[in-house]
């Protein structure tokens, strides 16, 4: 049961509603998150820059953006965005296998040696907040300091998320299926 009720748009201020638009612009609606976000629509919008930064602008490819966003929706349990990211990782070219190894909490071993990585710092960030020295090393030599910075943010702002959703207790999106339950 949501915690909230849905906001209304036609009860916002005008640049209470501009935020809006620009939130169902890219997204097609404000649901999930936002739908909890847009009680402080200041804080909606700057949320929206973040996650258009890394949809738009970022430098970590889609297909591993999608895999991160996966591996902290598992971690933080948050069925919402699993569901929402796990359609997404499929359109966006993200293996199969990682998506299975992910929602399975299983080995690695099958994936490639970037998915591995990928995995494996992003589960760190969120088990320990920290990498090892030979995490780092290894992650600045695959990725570079930049997607390295970016995934770090990744994951962080899908923390955001994935504790907005289940504060908030946002149930999975009814049109889209998860093959994945917690």
């Amino acid at each position: 049961m949501v915690r909230l009720p849905p906001p209304d748009r036609n009860g916002l201020p005008p640049e209470d509603q501009a935020v809006w638009d620009r939130i169902a612009a890219v997204r097609g609606g404000v649901r999930g998150p936002f739908g909890v976000l847009m009680h402080v629509p200041q804080l909606a919008d700057r949320v929206r820059a973040l996650e258009d930064y890394f949809r738009f602008d970022g430098e970590l490819p889609a297909a591993d953006r999608e895999l991160v966003i996966l591996v902290t929706a598992r971690e933080m349990e948050a069925r919402y965005a699993w569901a929402r990211h796990e359609h997404r990782a499929q359109e966006e070219g993200t293996p199969n296998e990682a998506v299975a190894a992910v929602r399975a909490n299983g080995p690695l071993d099958a994936l490639t040696k970037r998915d591995r990585l990928l995995v494996d710092i992003t589960r760190a960030l969120l088990r320990t907040r920290r990498l090892t020295d030979a995490q780092y090393a290894e992650a600045v030599a695959e990725l570079g300091r930049r997607q390295l910075i970016e995934l770090v943010a990744l994951a962080g702002h899908y923390s955001l998320i994935g504790l907005t959703v289940g504060a908030f207790e946002v149930p999975q999106p009814d049109d889209l299926p998860a093959s994945y339950t917690f």
